[in-house]
């Protein structure tokens, strides 16, 4: 075994060990919080997650004042007076 396939399996283990334990934890509590109570929210800010990362990326940018078109329609910076 090499170096790389090492630390993927340490990894591995150590991802596996939390996964137990996590389950554990969520037995232990009687599975008070099903998906009927943790379903709303999740999906209400999934949806809200997903709307505001568009929101964000199609808004508009503001082009800089000093920019014009040029007959070609690349712009052009006008000259500073």
């Amino acid at each position: 075994m090499n170096m790389g396939s090492n630390r993927y399996m340490r990894g591995a283990m150590v991802a596996g060990l939390w996964l137990l334990a996590s389950a554990s934890i969520v037995h232990a509590h009687g599975g008070i919080a099903g998906p009927d109570e943790l379903g709303p929210p999740v999906i209400t800010s999934t949806m809200l997650g997903i709307a505001c990362y568009w929101i964000v990326t199609l808004w508009p940018s503001r082009r800089p004042r000093n920019e014009t078109k040029n007959g070609n329609g690349k712009t052009a910076r006008k000259a500073a007076r």
